[in-house]
């Protein structure tokens, strides 16, 4: 079987040619575009991930030393205090300031954890985010490219193949 040049092809020059290969280029280049604008948000997004994550264990690990430093501070304040009165608690007393200082002691520890939990639920916000403006500029750039060839075509064959490439003509 002899394959034949169907007959739009054989009306088509050298500068039609040109035009779709430029076509295919551009569109071409606008999905590339679009998979890079992905690629960026994606990896903002495993950064932002990863950053919250150490935020949430630095402030667990912030709470624990907090936490141990108030249990050596309230054995040392009840050494002093129990050396100074006796062993008897006296109501009202030095048992009442030493639970006071207990919780807080306990607020500042809670506190380091919810900061923690605070930055890292700021840095998944951030990785959303990322992952927001990367679908729009791949959007973006998906329509800009389709817009530009179905612009040129519209100019193209509304006046008979005769006009330019905006480049070309100076617009």
């Amino acid at each position: 079987m002899e394959w034949k040049t169907p007959d739009f092809i054989k009306d088509l020059d050298a500068g039609d040619a040109l035009l779709g290969v430029g076509s295919i280029a551009g569109l071409a280049s606008s999905i590339m575009g679009a998979n890079a604008a992905k690629s960026q948000a994606a990896a903002a997004a495993a950064a932002a991930e990863y950053n919250a994550v150490r935020a949430e264990m630095e402030g667990n690990a912030e709470e624990r030393r907090r936490r141990r430093l108030g249990r050596r501070a309230l054995s040392s304040q009840f050494v002093q205090m129990a050396g100074k009165s006796g062993v008897m608690a006296e109501e009202g007393g030095w048992l009442e300031a030493l639970v006071q200082n207990a919780a807080e002691y306990e607020i500042n520890s809670l506190n380091a954890s919810i900061a923690g939990r605070n930055t890292a639920r700021l840095n998944r916000m951030h990785g959303a985010n990322a992952i927001r403006q990367g679908n729009q500029m791949a959007g973006a750039s998906l329509l800009a490219g389709v817009g530009k060839q179905a612009g040129f075509a519209y100019e193209l064959y509304s006046k008979g193949k005769t006009a330019k490439p905006a480049e070309e003509s100076g617009e």
